[in-house]
């Protein structure tokens, strides 16, 4: 039986995001008025690897939609945003990847300075706050051969 402490916290979470999705309309709102060297010099990248990090998939698909080429955009290790979802486990935002269509496959083929593409990537073990999430090895391993499956 939910107690009703249980049904007020969940309220709140759902409150929380809501403001959270208006407060994002508002900031996109203003970055549409922005200057590609304004959007550099506040240091978007850095502000979109922080949102793929934490699995803010709303900031993403926004960003998306406001300049699509940032798709192709490389980092210092020459890996596009999909490559980090991939590195740091963020199906959803992974997963915003099905609606490019035919740019999926080109970004799939893409390599890293270290000649990793996306199946490299997804071969590779989940960073250590993600495996906590999981417990038991059994699970954790199967959550890793899920993340492979996805990535081919």
């Amino acid at each position: 039986m939910i107690s009703v402490p249980d049904i007020k916290q969940i309220h709140d979470r759902k409150l929380i995001h809501k403001e959270a999705i208006q407060l994002l309309t508002c900031i996109f709102k203003e970055i549409r008025t922005l200057s590609k060297k304004e959007l550099e010099k506040m240091d978007i990248d850095k502000i979109l690897y922080d949102a793929i990090e934490h699995g803010i998939i709303e900031f993403v698909d926004e960003i998306f939609k406001f300049t699509p080429e940032i798709i192709y955009k490389k980092d210092k290790r020459g890996r596009t945003l999909f490559s980090h979802a991939i590195v740091l486990r963020q199906e959803k935002i992974y997963s915003l990847i099905y609606a490019l269509g035919r740019r999926k496959s080109i970004l799939a083929r893409r390599h890293d300075y270290f000649q990793n593409n996306f199946l490299h990537l997804a071969a590779k073990l989940s960073p250590q706050s993600q495996l906590d999430r999981v417990s038991g090895a059994a699970l954790q391993m199967q959550r890793e051969l899920q993340w492979f499956q996805v990535a081919i």
